[in-house]
């Protein structure tokens, strides 16, 4: 019935686009990305775009973990880093790097790492998948290695509360504690230590995207909010 339900609304898409209803789009958009990307970026602006298109239904798969488009029935995505190859059509959002960072009241009570090896002496809060990171050394290679988590936790907004909190060192994207970094409840921690710590942000979608026309206008609109 989903299906079926999807195709009859991607027809009636299609006829309002070929005539003079092309503006008024209808339907859903399904988008999935990190929290703290739909937390600090999207939804603030989201109620202009829902202004502007009353008719159009957004679900937002929000995790904090790799989403495959197709086996889970998503439009499109925003997704963090480097991309991997694949067949799906990629619009660069803006530019973006990966930090080391911790509240100053952690620090005080710690000491302040200059380098990545004092860090691994500190406890750290993670991402499940983050304990195992790479760091590039005084002759700019490439070494691995495991860091002491001390908390796991599976959000990435709630890591960054859990860092502000005091509770250790953590890995985040810059625009992700932007606010943080301004205000000085967090700071950077052992500049430049993280190998290849860039990590673009992009908008993602097949190119046979089912609602092709809806999901570009969503594209158009998740692109204004980090401009």
């Amino acid at each position: 019935f989903e299906r079926t339900e999807a195709i009859l609304s991607d027809l009636a898409q299609a006829e309002r686009d070929a005539g003079s209803e092309a503006a008024q789009l209808r339907g859903v958009v399904r988008a999935t990305m990190s929290p703290w990307i739909l937390s600090r970026f999207i939804l603030p602006r989201l109620p202009e775009f829902q202004q502007a298109h009353p008719q159009l239904r957004i679900e937002f798969l929000a995790v904090d973990r790799f989403v495959s488009l197709s086996a889970e029935g998503q439009d499109c995505a925003v997704r963090v880093g480097k991309l991997s190859d694949s067949a799906l059509v990629a619009r660069k959002l803006c530019d973006n790097d990966r930090i080391i960072c911790a509240s100053p009241d952690f620090l005080a009570r710690s000491g302040t790492p200059t380098t990545w090896q004092d860090a691994l002496d500190l406890p750290w809060i993670c991402l499940p998948w983050q304990t195992r990171l790479s760091f590039v050394d005084a002759k700019g290679k490439r070494q691995n290695a495991t860091v002491q988590a001390k908390v796991l936790v599976s959000n990435s907004d709630t890591l960054t509360g859990a860092v502000a909190q005091g509770l250790g060192l953590s890995i985040k994207s810059r625009l992700a504690v932007q606010a943080e970094l301004v205000s000085g409840a967090l700071v950077e921690v052992a500049p430049g230590s993280l190998w290849q710590a860039e990590a673009p942000i992009w908008f993602v979608y097949p190119p046979e995207a089912r609602s092709a026309s809806k999901t570009e206008l969503f594209g158009g609109f998740v692109s204004s909010c980090f401009v």
